[in-house]
């Protein structure tokens, strides 16, 4: 049974290898590079808020936004082997895919606007002249959330895979499930086209993005 559907399964790892793209050209002040991933990770990360809405079912934040209460057992029970297993993000997962798409969004946004200091400006960062500096600082600073989100996920799919005996990470790169019960879990699997309408959507927020870098006044 399908769980992930395939553009949500392109979305996680295109985002996976942008932002340790972004990470390495930064550390290496490559800024032109890291620019370029950080405006493909603005691009997918509109594309999952809207996929949110409009993805299988396992995609649709309706499925896994649930309530802080709900969120606060799944925490008390993480370290506990699941009595019925099922499919998608649980309560608590939910919580984390919104750290894992708000901080990267955050992060792609204030970078529009930042500057180095030195030679390189975001294409945006004309429009805040007087704040671009105090941006920047931000900017920098919530690398410090990017990076403790990016390990709370690696701790948490090794808790999946050694305590509770789901591997998290190949359901992600095949979109199935072997604990998925049919009587219990819905299909999250979509049709040929809904999936072409979703790669197209992906790609096109990812051009749209990209295409920022034109705002810049130089170039007019």
């Amino acid at each position: 049974m399908i769980v992930w559907d395939f553009p949500l399964r392109l979305f996680h790892w295109s985002l996976f290898i942008c932002v340790v793209g972004a990470i390495i050209s930064a550390k290496a002040e490559v800024l032109w590079v890291h620019e370029r991933f950080g405006l493909a990770v603005l691009g997918l990360v509109t594309f999952r808020v809207f996929w949110g809405f409009l993805g299988g079912h396992y995609a649709r934040f309706g499925q896994f936004l649930r309530s802080p209460q709900a969120a606060l057992n799944g925490l008390k029970t993480l370290f506990r082997p699941d009595p019925i297993a099922k499919s998608g993000h649980s309560a608590l997962g939910g919580y984390a895919v919104i750290g894992l798409l708000g901080i990267p969004l955050f992060m792609a946004i204030t970078g529009t606007m930042s500057n180095d200091d030195v030679l390189f400006d975001g294409p945006l960062a004309h429009l805040v002249p007087n704040m671009t500096n105090k941006i920047a600082e931000i900017h920098h600073f919530s690398a410090n959330f990017l990076f403790l989100i990016i390990i709370l996920h690696l701790v948490a799919i090794l808790i999946y895979k050694f305590k509770k005996k789901r591997n998290l990470t190949m359901v992600m790169v095949k979109g199935k499930s072997n604990i998925a019960d049919a009587k219990l879990d819905k299909d999250g699997g979509i049709s040929a086209k809904q999936t072409f309408f979703g790669l197209i959507m992906m790609v096109a927020f990812i051009a749209a993005a990209q295409a920022i870098t034109l705002l810049r006044p130089s170039l007019f």
